[in-house]
């Protein structure tokens, strides 16, 4: 029950952190990095007015990105348990802070009764209403909220999903066509994945399967990652999709440490799985690979892309076959440490970010790209100021980062960075969420 003691501790930490963060909010930033041919420029982000843009203060972290087919960027990030989302929405080519501020999805009435591990989708085709729905799902231990909008974030409807478990830890969804999407998350019971499905927009959601067969010794031993489904390429089943759900787990029934990744494999839309081995990884997995967490994505052309940290370096591993057979990368980041990697694969090329640190006292978002001549590397923006720790409910500080962040890009290639940073300033003891947008340098395709 490694992991789900580890998340219960960080939420519950994260929203009496929140309320300290408020009374000393951060003061608004800006910084342009250039490297390797790429800048950004970065900006934190209001909360203080519903409905504009600018730079401000915020005390949500560990956030979620993704930008729609229409070129909408959509990032939400967590308060902490109790104290809901936050959600901004805007253009591909606004500034770092022209982001506007939407409001609170997982909240009624003002009162946020979600607010922990945040991850956000846009559906890929357009709903009745004409907008490429979102969703915003939202852990509050005894369900998860999801939140759906259908006017691009302006309002936002919300679904409790309780699946008849008595907590529910770490969640993460997708979307599919016009009205699917997919929830997985940790159930506390027996620590397995659960998958649940909707095709009405959000509105229920049915538990049809399990990622890992309760049988296989992974199934109560294991660390989740995030969940990806291909929009583009058929699957062998008659109305089915391809799914991918990563996750980290010991390469046997006798190993305790997580030092091999998996994927699960869906076809017919999540409702059968296949948990598939990452053999490449054992090389660089003896330490573990739960730093946190393992991510997969989908190119357009449905090769994936897998990368995980042992918490020195960051790795990448690719299949063109599904994930039945894989090659692994050396190391991609160019830090002293590197933790917490999110990628995306593109139409030409891979983008990925990492937390990195060249000394082990001063963290960056570090921005790594590879349009098919080998990887670049760009060191983004200060995030952090001292040691980070990833233990949960040891942690006696270092928190400040949580456990994720995120990249996506958008149908002109330009990445779109979601990061967490210290607050008030960098060393200080609360979190905030933080934008970079592309400003120059290579594109690397529209993603899947």
């Amino acid at each position: 029950m490694r992991n789900s003691e580890n998340r219960l501790s960080k939420t519950t930490v994260f929203a009496a952190a929140v309320l300290l963060a408020v009374a000393a909010p951060a003061a608004a930033s800006r910084h342009r990095a250039e490297a390797a041919g790429s800048a950004f420029a970065t900006g934190q982000l209001q909360v203080q007015n519903a409905g504009a843009s600018g730079c401000g203060a915020n005390a949500a972290g560990e956030p979620s990105i993704h930008v729609s087919k229409a070129g909408l960027v959509g990032l939400s990030s967590e308060n902490g348990l109790g104290g809901g989302s936050q959600y901004w929405q805007g253009p591909s080519t606004a500034a770092a802070c022209g982001l506007t501020y939407a409001g609170q999805p997982n909240a009624i009435g003002g009162i946020g009764l979600s607010g922990g591990d945040t991850d956000s989708a846009f559906a890929p085709e357009k709903s009745a209403a004409g907008t490429y729905r979102i969703y915003v799902a939202s852990l509050n231990l005894a369900s998860v909220n999801v939140a759906v909008s259908d006017d691009n974030g302006r309002t936002f409807s919300q679904t409790p999903v309780q699946a008849g478990l008595p907590l529910d830890d770490r969640e993460w969804i997708a979307a599919y066509g016009a009205d699917t999407s997919l929830l997985t998350y940790h159930d506390i019971l027996t620590n397995n994945i659960d998958v649940l499905r909707s095709d009405n927009g959000g509105t229920l959601y049915t538990h049809v399967a399990r990622v890992i067969p309760d049988t296989d010794y992974k199934a109560m031993n294991n660390e989740l990652g995030n969940l990806a489904i291909d929009h583009r390429n058929a699957s062998p089943v008659s109305g089915g999709f391809w799914a991918y759900q990563s996750f980290v787990a010991p390469s046997s029934s006798s190993g305790s440490e997580f030092n091999e990744a998996f994927l699960g494999v869906s076809a017919d839309g999540g409702h059968t799985w296949t948990s598939k081995p990452i053999p490449c990884t054992t090389a660089f997995g003896a330490a573990g690979l739960g730093h946190n967490f393992p991510n997969v994505s989908v190119a357009p052309n449905g090769t994936l892309s897998y990368v995980v940290s042992n918490d020195t370096a960051v790795y990448v591993a690719t299949s063109a076959d599904h994930g039945d057979t894989w090659s692994c990368s050396g190391p991609v980041s160019t830090s002293k440490r590197a933790v917490f990697p999110w990628h995306v694969a593109t139409s030409a090329g891979t983008d990925l970010v990492y937390y990195g640190t060249p000394d082990g006292q001063t963290w960056y978002v570090y921005f790594a790209q590879n349009t098919g001549s080998g990887w670049s590397t760009t060191q983004v923006v200060p995030v952090h100021k001292g040691a980070i720790c990833e233990g949960g409910v040891s942690c006696t500080g270092g928190r400040q980062l949580l456990d994720d962040f995120g990249v996506d890009t958008d149908q002109n290639g330009f990445a779109h960075i979601a990061y967490t940073q210290d607050s008030p300033a960098l060393g200080g003891s609360g979190s905030a969420t933080g934008y970079a947008v592309q400003t120059a340098g290579t594109p690397a395709g529209y993603p899947n």
